[in-house]
Formats: C-alpha cells, structure tokens, sequence
C-alpha cells in the first residue's frame, strides 16, 4: 500500500514539476521578447509590417490629338503610382505618424471592370438624340457599322475589348508622358506600346464573360529590398479633383508640388531607384485618324472603360518614435 502511494506522489510530482517549468519556459520566451524590443527600440531598429489596403477607380481607353501642334500622341492609357496610392491612404497616415522610414515588400492589385461599351450584334446600338435610329458613318449599309457616331465624336464600339495591364518600376520617361511647361495639364502618351512590357499581360473583357485579373509586384534587387524612405517623403502630385468628364485621358498636377524627385511622381528620376507604376490600358482596334488636332476631332476611338483597382500594398515600417509631448 504505502509503495503505491509512494508512486503515485512521485508521479505526481514530477507532473507538477513538469508544468512548473512549461510556465517558466513560457513566461521567459515572452520576457526575452520584451527585452528584444526594448534593445531594438533603443537602438532605432524596431519593425512593423502591415498590409495596407486601397480602391481607387480609374478610366483608361483609347483617343488621341495632335499635341500643341506638334507629333500626334495616342493618349488613354491609365498610370497609378503607388506611393501616391499610400499618401492618399488614412491608414499609411496612422503608422507613419508612428515611425521614420518604410519600404514596400509587395504589391498585389486586383483589377474589376465597372462600366465598359461593347457592340452586341443581336442589338443595335442606342439611338442618339431624337432620332428613330442610330448615325452610322456609313450611312448606306443596312447592317449595323462597328464605327459609329456619338455626337461629334467618332468611337468604335468592338465586340470585345483587349485589355493589357504592365508593371513600371522606375516610372514614366519623357516618351511616355507629356507635361505641359505651366504644369497645368499632363498626358500619359503609353497607347499600344503597354504591350511591349515584359510584364505585360492581355485579358479580354466580354460582356456576359468572367474577367479575372489579379497582378502582383515584388522588390527584386538587394538594392530595391533595402530602400527605405522617410514617411515624410509623400508629397501629393495628382489634383484628384480634377474630374472633367470630357477630359478623362488628362492628368491634373499640383503644379507647386510637381517634381520628378518626389517618390510619388509619375516621371522617373535617377535618385528614385524604385518607383513602383500600375499601368492599365486598352489595345485600339483599328489606327487612329493623325491629323486630329483635338480628341474631339479623332475617329477610331474607343470609349473609356472604368475599373476598380483594389490594392493590397505590404510595407514595412521602422524607427519607432518614443515620446509625444502633449499640453
């Protein structure tokens, strides 16, 4: 009897003894933690990553002018840079208040059509105005035309849409974006050659078919995985405000902030190494009139189409700030 018992304290024990030192383990592994992060803050190298996410709608499609006299530009194609996405955002702004620098680890953007026009060939086209049927170019035909009238503006209206998303990591150069000398106005003059990206990509949006576009971008080079930049840094170029309807194609700067140094500007520049840009556009069906002195004069146009972009944008943030002073 007393042997069992002997036995049974001593397994017992050993139980207690077992959790006994399971506590310590615990409370010692989250004690070490909190001493790492003090040393890691003491020393200006504390760490916080978190994925920030953003919508913003935009319109891309095809049309194009004579600009100021000059060389004809095809214009329509939509560019998004992220650094503008994250000044926007309100919660970049609630950690940055927190920290001194960030780095994007990983871009991932999922691209939605909203509103788009293509042609049904079991229906014609809406009648415009007041009269019974619609204005085709050819007038003589008795089957519906693909290019038809739409006020003053020629558009054609195909069955189905090419559209091509691409990847920039350095921005925009002076072939792909025109800046007027007042910085009033600006234009991204991309068209076609959106296709010729490596990271191009084509998917077809038809109505009534699934459309399923989701682009990722990661930082690649040592150089691009250890940029760090101030929070500071993000200074607003882009005047969203800007929303004439007729001028979709158009880009609004602030004119005082515009300069191709800032992170969050569309233009490259050489001391902004890693300047990660969204571009979206659509492929044009057949080629657009070159001697159209404004977008209202161009043929072969092709409505816009909108999109939501849905951005998931990783980012590390590091250099925690200590102490506020409050009154």
């Amino acid at each position: 009897m007393s042997g069992r018992f002997r036995r049974r304290y001593g397994f017992g024990g050993r139980r207690r003894f077992a959790r006994a030192n399971y506590r310590g383990s615990r409370y010692g592994s989250s004690g070490r933690r909190s001493r790492g992060n003090m040393r890691a803050a003491s020393q200006q190298n504390d760490i916080s990553n978190v994925v920030i996410n953003v919508m913003k709608k935009v319109k891309t499609g095809v049309a194009g002018f004579k600009i100021g006299g000059g060389d004809f530009k095809e214009v329509g194609t939509a560019a998004i840079n992220i650094f503008e996405l994250l000044q926007k955002s309100q919660f970049y702004e609630s950690y940055s208040n927190m920290y001194d620098q960030f780095r994007i680890n990983r871009i991932q953007v999922k691209v939605t059509p909203v509103t788009w026009k293509t042609y049904d060939q079991y229906n014609i086209p809406a009648a415009q105005g007041n009269n019974a049927t619609p204005v085709y170019e050819d007038a003589n035909t008795g089957a519906p035309s693909e290019n038809w009238n739409a006020g003053n503006k020629k558009y054609i209206i195909p069955q189905a849409l090419t559209i091509v998303t691409a990847w920039d990591r350095t921005g925009l150069d002076s072939t792909q974006i025109i800046v007027a000398g007042d910085r009033s106005v600006a234009y991204t003059t991309i068209g076609d050659a959106i296709s010729t990206y490596s990271s191009a990509k084509s998917t077809q949006l038809v109505a009534g078919a699934n459309f399923n576009c989701v682009r990722y971008l990661y930082p690649s080079s040592q150089q691009e995985k250890s940029l760090y930049y101030s929070c500071t840094d993000l200074i607003p170029q882009i005047d969203t405000t800007y929303a004439n309807a007729q001028e979709w194609y158009a880009i609004k700067p602030i004119a005082d902030n515009w300069d191709s140094k800032n992170i969050t500007n569309l233009q490259t520049d050489p001391t902004c190494p890693f300047k990660p840009t969204f571009l979206i556009g659509v492929l044009k069906v057949d080629d657009l009139s070159q001697d159209a002195a404004t977008v209202a004069d161009c043929t072969n146009k092709i409505h816009p189409v909108t999109f939501n972009l849905e951005f998931d944008i990783g980012v590390t943030f590091r250099g925690l700030r200590k102490t506020q002073v409050v009154n």
